[in-house]
């Protein structure tokens, strides 16, 4: 019996990742180790013409947030069935399943039982999400979520921005593949949170490429952006965009609406971030995935101070 029904174990991830790499006619790629050894894996798709721009689709910075996963190995799926040969087209397509392998890992083997901090955070207990540097001149918040201090927080940022292996493997990639747009997959709002912009030409930009994800959904997640209420937590999205010129957002799978009861009544931290039925959401956020992506290739990558 799985400990997770519908969830895919470690090995099992790894091994889907592979075969779908292979049938897709792309190749994979190790981006380093976690701090327990595991390796950081990504599958790069060659697009089909010459220095193509690139995108990524990365996921499960959280330990326990599966259903990021889940939807993008399903991406990765569905890039290997043909259904995203007009993105394959005009881009070379990266995946990377999981870039927190020791969470994911410890999640599964305590069948998803244990409080938020210890399924959350890489084996050293930092959040890997809050373990980013800060766009020049900004200054850390004290807003609840917003990255702690303390070690043991379920937000803790870390002693210094990179100072883990996972989050200097994905900097190293996105160094090097100078990616036009990047979506990070985590649960569980059922909402699109695109990197927080100041200027009013990228934050206009930001609702038009929601616009297009939503639309390619039967279920519409909602857009969560704004210009003065939102901070600077040292996200990926937000490094992406204003470190590396890439039109990047958080995309949260599984609407927070959907089986509240469920979620209420669930004895593991794991079943109020993940759905049951995680096949669905997969198949409600593929289309939308591409669709985002396809809408950022449009557009000039933006300016450094975007």
């Amino acid at each position: 019996m799985p400990h997770l029904p519908g969830y895919r174990s470690p090995e099992e991830r790894d091994a889907v990742a592979t075969r779908l790499a292979e049938r897709a006619h792309g190749e994979v790629v190790s981006l380093g180790d976690s701090v327990e050894g595991r390796r950081l894996l990504a599958v790069r798709l060659p697009a089909a013409r010459p220095e193509a721009p690139r995108v990524l689709c990365a996921a499960n910075l959280h330990g326990l947030e599966y259903a990021g996963t889940h939807v993008a190995l399903a991406f990765l799926e569905a890039a290997a069935d043909g259904r995203l040969a007009p993105l394959r087209e005009r881009a070379e397509v990266w995946v990377a399943p999981s870039l927190n392998p020791d969470g994911y890992a410890r999640t599964w083997e305590h069948g998803g039982e244990g409080g938020l901090a210890a399924l959350r955070t890489n084996a050293r207990g930092v959040d890997l999400n809050r373990n980013f540097p800060l766009p020049l001149g900004a200054r850390p918040s004290r807003l609840p979520g917003a990255g702690a201090l303390r070690p043991g927080a379920a937000t803790y940022r870390g002693p210094t921005p990179f100072s883990e292996p996972e989050t200097r493997a994905i900097e190293a990639l996105l160094g090097r593949a100078s990616f036009h747009a990047v979506v990070s997959l985590h649960g569980t709002l059922g909402a699109v949170i695109p990197a927080r912009v100041l200027d009013r030409d990228s934050f206009v930009a930001y609702r038009a490429l929601w616009r297009a994800f939503a639309d390619a959904q039967r279920v519409r997640y909602v857009l969560l952006h704004s210009r003065a209420l939102d901070v600077f937590t040292g996200e990926l999205e937000d490094h992406a965009h204003h470190h590396h010129r890439a039109w990047a957002a958080c995309v949260e799978v599984y609407p927070l609406w959907v089986d509240v009861l469920d979620r209420f009544l669930a004895r593991s931290s794991f079943w109020r971030f993940n759905p049951r039925r995680p096949d669905a959401w997969a198949a409600n956020d593929v289309p939308a995935l591409a669709a985002f992506f396809l809408a950022a290739l449009s557009r000039p990558r933006p300016g450094r101070e975007g």
